[in-house]
């Protein structure tokens, strides 16, 4: 499992501002869009609120035929989402958490498709990759 959020650090010209840009690489998908230049603050407050959602959720259990039916209803709040949210990075992505025949995936819609992506990960591991996200960016924002 080689699953991660890559974060690219930098400081903008008047030295008084973190910014980076961000995505999750999971196996051969690039989620949210790296290209999109957010305040590195800002993106740590956005992974502390996934923290806090995940540590609150309970994993959902779908049989495979009902996963869109399950997607389309809880895509209709934010809050659901196991993505991080309110940032331009992943502004637009949507994901779940689930159990399909007791195999734990993170199910992914990208902006502007309709395509489900199945991206089989337990809960508990991606909490720790969210938790070495947040470790990054506090490292870079004390640094800087």
């Amino acid at each position: 499992m080689d699953f991660f959020f890559k974060i690219k650090t930098f400081l903008s010209n008047d030295q008084e501002y973190l910014f980076c840009n961000c995505c999750f690489l999971c196996n051969n998908y690039v989620i949210g869009d790296f290209d999109q230049t957010v305040l590195a603050e800002s993106l740590k407050l956005s992974f502390d609120d996934l923290m806090m959602r995940l540590s609150n959720s309970k994993l959902i259990k779908v049989k495979y035929d009902e996963i869109d039916i399950v997607f389309d209803f809880l895509f209709e709040d934010i809050n659901n989402s196991c993505l991080p949210t309110f940032n331009e990075s992943f502004d637009g992505d949507f994901g779940i958490f689930c159990s399909i025949d007791e195999v734990e995936y993170l199910i992914v819609k990208k902006w502007g498709s309709s395509k489900l992506i199945r991206i089989k990960v337990n809960k508990k591991d991606y909490i720790k990759i969210i938790q070495n996200a947040i470790d990054k960016l506090n490292k870079e924002i004390i640094k800087n």
